[in-house]
């Protein structure tokens, strides 16, 4: 029989640990800023063509940015500046499905305030609209931004309550996509 000693000799440190708040706060701050001067340059170009579908469209750029990045290479720019990766539960590469999971909230919330944009470009701001404002209020002077504020502070919230009394540091769009967020030890 062995003996503990023997047991722990045969241990192995794991080759990855679990990424928490701060470390995903700074690479998701890294993003920003890339995705902020992108979207800067591609505005500035494409405003004064005056388009609402190529407003949409670099609406369009943030919200592929992610997901995309982390399904080739696990990881977004900000990620890998700090060396974390996005994996499954098996700590393999994502799949299709893991990151589309992982990103549903996301997508969800970027395509409202798509609809929201264009809405607002092409019909709210014409003078002769026909259809109601519907972008103005919903009933008894409640926005539609305040409730879509209302909406977002309510999922960030609960994204950080999720990741901070997780003992894996998932939040909630990571357990929707069965993913962990790790850095690599070795």
């Amino acid at each position: 029989m062995q003996t503990e000693e023997s047991l722990l000799d045969d241990f192995q440190e794991p080759d990855y640990k679990f990424v928490g708040f701060w470390s995903r706060f700074g690479a998701r701050f890294i993003d920003g800023i890339i995705l902020r001067v992108f979207s800067f340059i591609l505005s500035a170009v494409t405003a004064q063509w005056g388009s609402p579908y190529l407003v949409a469209f670099t609406s369009l750029l943030p919200l592929f940015y992610q997901p995309v990045m982390e399904y080739i290479y696990g990881a977004s720019v900000g990620k890998m500046a700090l060396g974390i990766k996005v994996v499954n539960y098996d700590l393999e590469k994502l799949t299709l499905s893991n990151v589309v999971l992982r990103n549903i909230l996301y997508f969800a919330l970027q395509f409202t305030m798509i609809c929201f944009t264009v809405y607002y470009y092409y019909i709210y701001d014409t003078e002769n609209s026909v259809l109601p404002n519907l972008f103005n209020s919903l009933s008894d002077g409640v926005s539609w931004a305040a409730v879509y504020a209302i909406l977002l502070a309510a999922l960030f919230i609960t994204e950080i309550i999720f990741l901070l009394t997780d003992e894996k540091f998932r939040a909630l769009h990571d357990r929707i996509g069965k993913t962990y967020v790790v850095k690599k030890l070795r």
